[in-house]
């Protein structure tokens, strides 16, 4: 049979034949369910989405809080710290002079022993001797008085000394007592950032899981979202089977690699593609509708045809096996044969086209998708 004998076929068959569908997916009422159900599903995921947002803006605002608790703690500490390097330095300096004042304690020591160890025998005879051992009484007294002024003086020294010496440790003690309670708080204030940044690690460690879930659930929602929408096309499809309506959501006839594309302007023209299959693939009906043609044809190997109403047609060649027989009507998906060998590619494969009153148009614009 001439490719243009198959053209006056299909130009006949498209005055005579008109379509009924059946229901393939349940009842409209029962697909009505569906949606209304899935719907609901969505509304409750929402819910949930809402409250985690609701719960990880509170996160975030605690974080904000303990960021500028953090903040001001790290002042606290800074200024503490350089209060107590002051304190430090004075610490230091007061080292220096007590150790300069403890030399010079030692050294007056040193004097006093000297002066005891030379003096000391002096003053016993002086002590043990009458006034009879010297020329003149007076003699006597200028002696006793000399070594009184000598160990009074040396005395008074080693008391001021002593004093200074005194006065140094008890600032020491105390600049040491104020280092020990600055290091204490500043070890307080420390433990109190450290919880703080402890309590800021929750607060993170809680964001990321909550976002891992809203991840989730925007996810599940995108789910049942393209349920719904597979569900409103299919319930569109069963309450009006008009093939002009879907347009874009046409079911692919088989899955394989498009080996030959849609091109009128070629020579010969190319009014339809060509799909890869291994032998014996399925071969299913975009659309529903009624079977119109069920043969051989000349060029095109078994051919079924299938009417789809208001002058739209399918085309399915270099089939095996058709599964289905003439005047059927079948559904959208239902499986009407098995892939041949198809000669233009040298393999397995389908020739598909689709025709609108006689005139071939591109099925990539009505397929639902390019795998």
């Amino acid at each position: 049979m001439s490719f243009k004998k198959y053209l006056l076929i299909l130009s006949y068959l498209s005055l005579a034949i008109f379509l009924t569908f059946s229901l393939g997916f349940g009842s409209i009422s029962e697909i009505k369910q569906k949606i209304e159900n899935y719907k609901k599903k969505i509304r409750e995921e929402k819910k949930v989405l809402n409250l985690l947002s609701k719960e990880e803006r509170k996160s975030v605002l605690e974080i904000t809080k303990i960021d500028n608790q953090i903040i001001e703690i790290e002042k606290k500490v800074e200024e503490e710290e350089k209060i107590l390097e002051k304190i430090k330095n004075k610490e230091k300096k007061l080292m220096n002079d007590y150790k300069i004042v403890a030399k010079n304690k030692e050294k007056v020591k040193k004097e006093l022993e000297n002066i005891l160890n030379n003096f000391w025998p002096i003053y016993l005879k002086q002590k043990d001797s009458s006034i009879l051992d010297y020329k003149n009484e007076e003699e006597y007294k200028l002696k006793s008085k000399w070594l009184e002024i000598i160990l009074s003086k040396i005395n008074e020294k080693y008391k001021t000394f002593s004093y200074y010496s005194e006065q140094l440790t008890l600032k020491l003690l105390e600049i040491q007592d104020t280092i020990s309670k600055k290091e204490k708080q500043l070890a307080r204030i420390n433990q109190e950032k450290d919880s703080l940044l402890a309590k800021k690690l929750e607060f993170l460690k809680k964001i990321e899981e909550m976002r891992l879930f809203k991840l989730k659930q925007e996810e599940r929602i995108q789910e049942v979202l393209s349920i719904v929408e597979e569900l409103n096309y299919k319930f569109l499809m069963l309450t009006s089977k008009d093939f002009a309506k879907a347009k874009g959501k046409l079911l692919w006839p088989a899955q394989g690699k498009i080996k030959i594309n849609f091109n009128l302007r070629k020579k010969p023209p190319q009014r339809g593609i060509g799909i890869a299959l291994k032998k014996d693939e399925p071969v299913r009906a975009v659309f529903w509708g009624k079977v119109v043609h069920n043969d051989l044809l000349r060029g095109f190997g078994r051919v079924i045809i299938i009417s789809h109403g208001k002058g739209y047609y399918t085309l399915y060649s270099f089939l095996s096996q058709s599964l289905v027989r003439l005047g059927q009507e079948v559904e959208q998906g239902e499986i009407i044969g098995l892939c041949g060998f198809y000669p233009q590619i040298k393999n397995y494969g389908l020739y598909f086209e689709l025709r609108f009153k006689q005139k071939p148009v591109n099925p990539l614009k009505w397929l639902k998708h390019i795998f």
